[in-house]
């Protein structure tokens, strides 16, 4: 695998005049890309116009991945936890966001696998990776259910806020992966947080109803 450092010095294979540097992106100039493009054809569509450290991206997705199995797990738990049939729209929208953190899976383990790397799903290492902590609620109680899970998509939302800065322009593909997981777990932070605001309510009027 190519790592964050080597090629240094692929301008140096066809290296245009300062003239036609300034006239021209380097994507148009023809002759210079395909040297780019022989260079390490087993990388496949890692080409050397990929400027991340591809070890340490590696390690960041393999985290996110961590996290996100982890997470779905915990929605799984909390889905089945909570009591039906008064929570049945909680359990049905966690099940649905446990399904949505298995695509990211699928999709960080993908990445992963294209920039050389393996994914590692092996659950002796997940919770030493994971950015959450997994917690059961096995009495079903919701406002614990939905604190619980509202904090981890917090920490999930800020932490792939922060990849998706230190990415940034060097790996777009990447980049453009991690801003679609961040606006799914937004979008899982909103509801969680409305759902909370609601659990609140009903606890300070027991009369309205709960686990919608």
């Amino acid at each position: 695998m190519r790592g964050g450092g080597r090629c240094p010095t692929i301008e140096g294979v066809t290296r245009p005049s300062g003239r036609e540097t300034a006239a021209q992106p380097a994507v148009l100039r023809t002759r210079e890309v395909r040297d780019r493009a022989l260079f390490d054809l087993d990388d496949g569509p890692v080409t050397p116009s990929n400027r991340a450290d591809l070890t340490a991206t590696t390690r960041l997705l393999n985290v996110l991945l961590a996290s996100l199995l982890v997470s779905s797990l915990q929605y799984d738990q909390h889905a089945v936890a909570v009591p039906a049939p008064s929570a049945r729209p909680l359990a049905d929208f966690l099940r649905a966001c446990a399904d949505h953190d298995r695509d990211g899976v699928r999709l960080l383990a993908a990445r992963i696998r294209d920039l050389g790397a393996t994914g590692d799903h092996d659950p002796q290492h997940l919770s030493a990776r994971s950015r959450i902590a997994f917690r059961a609620f096995p009495d079903g109680d919701v406002t614990a259910v939905v604190t619980q899970n509202l904090v981890g998509v917090r920490i999930l939302v800020q932490t792939l806020q922060e990849a998706v800065r230190w990415v940034g322009a060097d790996d777009p593909t990447t980049r453009r992966l991690l801003e679609r997981l961040l606006e799914a777990k937004e979008d899982q932070a909103g509801r969680l947080s409305a759902q909370a605001a609601h659990q609140q309510a009903a606890t300070e009027h027991p009369g309205a109803r709960r686990g919608t």
